[in-house]
Formats: structure tokens, C-alpha cells, sequence
């Protein structure tokens, strides 16, 4: 047990550093004895505050179970157990709780409905903090009844179980996962529920988001995901009814898959700072705008795409967004290297195009603009390419200009070498006898 205890500690402590190989089965370590489980006593606080009840474990090595409580009880702390059961209809019977707090547990064992607060009253603005925990498992139908806060901070949670959070009364001001670790979200595991803001920060996902983790949730204020690691979220992770503001900011994902971010915005959409290893061109293709938009502004919302790194993009000539937003990218890097052919094929694809000076491809540290690419990079292409072919022209001219002029020569010269024929003038049969009279013997008397 001493051993458990310590590597549950350093997992609390340190669980930014764990390292993404973890699996499901290593929450098997956590195991449960089938000794008798003792309630944990509880006392009234010693303070002057009307109500509040404080269960302390004192990190005794047994198990432990909480009391069922009744009454006007306003406030409850539970701490420093090693392990804690909560069983179902624990709190039902409360109707005044304003704050419940569960910190120090090394293995907190939460039971369907153990967190049933159908009877409180919803004036008490229950607010539910689940501190510094290791959970194995969140289990189905955890929570309902009138809550305003629910708040999971510096958790080590195994699994959420489909329908963990769903239908609860009214609306939550506030849902949080903060500085956690978290194995697996089943699907469905929070579902059809309004909250003011929903906030994801400085927390580890280890497996894919599947499909419908976040199903048919309404966002009335903002939806922040915040300096947290995503090993992959997979087509329809987030299913969003409404969301009036979105921001997602300073993640790193390993991959984006198909639709990713299915969801509809209210108002504002701001995209910065994250890093996507491996990012499907239409991963924010289905985030939309919510048809009731045009009721209250008469342009189209601004979607701000800044300050992002792609290590791989499926296609590179393609990042797509909706049309119903004015798309603004600033500084997005590309660790891609483009050649001058596909950036004659990202002319087809305006986005890119239009923001040109923005948009940066290359590698190993070196990047340069799409405009510079296309601009200087492509055109030295052309000029060298246009200055080989001139080469290549010229050099075929002087070759057939010299063998022209080698033939002329040697016609020339074979002109020179024929011998040259005398033609006998034309005479008649007796002028010819009479030379040849005269060449047989010799000259005439006469012309002596």
C-alpha cells in the first residue's frame, strides 16, 4: 500500500510529465480489498459559518465510505483518503448545499447517482469540486439535480463512462476539467446539458476523443480548450449545439480526423497558437454559424486561424473553413516543402492564395512565405529554365549553321578537282577532212 500511495502521489504531482504511452490497464494497479469499508467520520466546523461539515480520512491505510447525509447541511469536505467510496443517494436528502469538496483521494470509487442532488434547492447554487483525486472510473449518470458548478482540478481520471455528465436541471454556470490527466472519454460521456462556460485547461487526453464525446451541448458564454495535449480527436469528437464563443488556443494535437470540431458558433471563433502534427483539411470544416446570427449583426462573424503550426497537412494545397465566416490567417506555418508546381495548383484554392504572405511552407526551421515561394523561388526556376532552353536552342543553331557551311566547302572544294573538257568548235564534213589533211601532212604549199 505504502508503495501505491507513493507512485499515486507522483502521478498527482507530476502528471504534466507523464509520459503519452500510458494505457487503460495501468489503472489496474489500483486495486480494491474485500476488507470492510468503515464510514468516514465527519465533523462540524469549527468556524463560524452555519452548517458545514468537514470528513477528514487522515490518510488512514483503510477504506472508506461517506455517510449518508440529511438536512440543512450547507457546505461538505472530504479529504486525505486513501480510498473513498461514494455510494448512490449519498446526498439526495440535502436541499440547502452550496459547495462539495473532494480532495486528497487516492482511489475515489463514485457510484451511479452517488452525486444525486435532485432535492436541493437550485437557489443554493451547488458548486461540486473533485480535487487532487485519482478516479478510475467516472461512471454513467454520475451527477444530476440542480448544480452550478461541477470542477475536476489536478484529477487523475481513468475513464468517463458514457452519459457521465448529461440532462442536468437547468444550467450550469461552469464545467471544468483543469491540470489533468485523463486516460479515456467514452462516447456520449457529456451529453444534451447548457452550461455558461465550459473550459478544458492544462490537461493530458491519452487516447483519441471518439466520436460524440462532446454530444448536443449548448455553450451560452465560451467554450475554452486551453494549453492541453490531444493524442487525436477523431471525426465528431465535439458535437456542439450552440456555441457563443470558441476559443482554442496554445493544444498540441497529434491528429485532427475528418470533422473534428462539429459546431455551431453564436458569435466569435478564435483559433491561436496551437500546434497540429497531423491536421485533415477539413477537420474545422463543419464548425458553422448558428442560423440566428443574421437576427443580430448584418456581416459575417471573423474567424481568426493565427499563429499555428501544421506538421502535416493530408493535401497542402487545402485548409478548409466554412463560407459563412470572414476567414483572417496571420502566421501559419506549414512544415511542408512545396514545389513551384503545386503552387500553380494552389491558385485554384483562394484561401491560401488571398493570405499569401501569411501562409509559410518549408522545414528543419526554414520557411518561407507562399508569396516569396511563388514570387522569387519559382521565377529563378524559370529563368534558369528559360535560359537551358535558350542554350539548347542556340547550340542546335550553330551546329546546323556550321555543317551548312562544312558542306559548302566540300562542294567547293570537289568542284575544283574535275578536269576541265574542251569542246571542239562545230564544222562541217569538209572543213573537218581538210584539218585532218593538214595534221597528216603536214602545212599546205600554199602557206608556205
Amino acid at each position: 500500500m505504502m508503495k501505491k500511495s507513493i507512485y499515486t502521489l507522483l502521478l498527482l504531482l507530476g502528471s504534466a510529465s507523464v509520459p503519452g504511452s500510458v494505457k487503460s490497464d495501468e489503472f489496474d494497479e489500483f486495486h480494491r480489498d474485500n476488507d470492510e469499508i468503515s464510514l468516514i467520520s465527519c465533523t462540524h466546523d469549527a468556524a463560524p459559518r452555519f452548517g458545514k461539515r468537514i470528513c477528514d480520512c487522515g490518510y488512514r491505510n483503510e477504506q472508506y465510505t461517506v455517510p449518508q447525509f440529511e438536512g440543512s447541511t450547507t457546505e461538505i469536505e472530504i479529504a486525505n483518503c486513501k480510498t473513498l467510496r461514494i455510494r448512490r443517494d449519498t446526498f439526495s436528502a440535502l436541499f440547502q448545499l452550496t459547495k462539495l469538496t473532494i480532495v486528497n483521494v487516492e482511489d475515489l470509487i463514485l457510484e451511479s447517482n452517488s452525486l444525486d442532488f435532485s432535492r436541493n434547492d437550485r437557489s443554493a447554487q451547488l458548486k461540486i469540486f473533485l480535487t487532487n483525486d485519482v478516479i478510475e472510473e467516472v461512471s454513467s449518470h454520475l451527477i444530476s439535480g440542480h448544480v452550478a458548478e461541477v470542477t475536476f482540478l489536478r484529477c487523475r481520471i481513468g475513464v468517463f463512462r458514457p452519459y457521465s455528465i448529461t440532462s442536468i436541471r437547468e444550467q450550469l454556470e461552469s464545467m471544468n476539467i483543469l491540470r489533468s490527466f485523463v486516460n479515456r472519454i467514452e462516447r456520449h460521456a457529456f451529453k444534451r446539458f447548457d452550461v455558461s462556460q465550459l473550459t478544458i485547461e492544462e490537461s493530458k487526453f491519452i487516447a483519441p476523443i471518439p466520436s460524440q464525446s462532446f454530444y448536443e451541448i449548448e455553450v451560452i458564454n465560451r467554450f475554452v480548450i486551453s494549453n492541453c495535449s490531444f493524442y487525436a480527436v477523431l471525426p465528431s469528437g465535439f458535437v456542439m449545439k450552440n456555441v457563443t464563443n470558441f476559443l482554442l488556443r496554445y493544444n498540441e494535437f497529434e491528429k485532427l480526423s475528418g470533422d473534428s470540431m462539429n459546431m455551431q458558433i453564436r458569435n466569435s471563433i478564435r483559433i491561436v497558437g496551437n500546434y497540429f502534427n497531423k491536421i485533415d483539411p477539413v477537420a474545422f470544416r463543419s464548425t458553422s454559424l448558428d442560423s440566428s446570427y443574421y437576427s443580430r449583426h448584418s456581416e459575417k462573424p471573423t474567424l481568426l486561424f493565427h499563429n499555428n503550426r501544421i506538421s502535416y497537412l493530408e493535401d497542402a494545397r487545402s485548409l478548409s473553413f466554412s463560407n459563412e465566416f470572414n476567414i483572417e490567417l496571420r502566421e501559419i506555418y506549414i512544415e511542408q516543402n512545396i514545389d513551384c508546381g503545386e503552387t500553380s495548383a494552389l491558385k485554384q484554392t483562394s484561401l491560401l492564395m488571398n493570405h499569401s504572405n501569411y501562409v509559410f511552407f518549408g522545414s528543419k526551421g526554414s520557411f518561407q512565405s507562399l508569396n516569396d515561394i511563388r514570387q522569387i523561388r519559382c521565377m529563378e526556376d524559370s529563368f534558369w529554365l528559360h535560359l537551358t532552353i535558350g542554350v539548347i536552342v542556340s547550340s542546335l543553331v550553330l551546329v546546323v549553321v556550321a555543317l551548312l557551311i562544312f558542306w559548302y566547302c566540300v562542294s567547293q572544294k570537289r568542284k575544283k578537282r574535275q578536269l576541265n573538257i574542251v569542246v571542239p568548235e562545230p564544222r562541217t564534213y569538209r572543213e573537218t577532212q581538210i584539218v585532218m589533211q593538214i595534221e597528216n601532212h603536214g602545212l599546205l604549199k600554199t602557206d608556205l
